[in-house]
């Protein structure tokens, strides 16, 4: 009779080896994780403020409380304004929306719609700007129609 022992298990050449390729794994697959977060930021902020846009356009249409709408745009902030300026609006009325601090944005911040046919006051391109240096526009033209490429 032999007496062998059996032993089930794994070596320690077997165990480093697993750690290692998890260890590669996991450095090849942040930067790509991260930049899908940061494509994934720049299409919701795109969307949520033409969403925005068109939600303040309707109030105007609509004649909602018989004045302009108006939304202004500041980084990490979207506000739905009744009013013909942001200054001087009914501050009790206001909707505020977030956005991704990681963006910046530039360009046309304020656009009032008039009541009833709802042309907006101001037309032009709203800039974003992700922190990693993706960007992104939205257009507004002379009938309000609003453009997100």
């Amino acid at each position: 009779m032999e007496n062998e022992i059996k032993k089930n298990g794994f070596t320690l050449l077997e165990l480093l080896l697993v750690v290692a390729l998890m260890g590669i794994l996991a450095v090849v697959a942040a930067p790509m994780y991260l930049s899908l977060q940061a494509e994934n930021e720049m299409n919701i902020t795109s969307v949520t403020i033409g969403d925005i846009i068109r939600k303040t356009q309707l109030k105007a249409q609509a004649v909602d409380g018989n004045s302009s709408w108006g939304t202004e745009i500041q980084t990490g902030n979207l506000i739905i304004f009744k009013g013909d300026n942001f200054s001087n609006r009914d501050q009790s009325l206001d909707e505020i929306f977030s956005i991704a601090n990681t963006i910046t944005v530039s360009g046309l911040t304020e656009i009032i719609f008039s009541p009833l046919n709802g042309i907006p006051n101001n037309t032009g391109t709203i800039k974003l700007e992700h922190t990693d240096g993706r960007k992104s526009q939205i257009s507004i033209n002379t009938l309000g129609i609003i453009s997100i490429p």
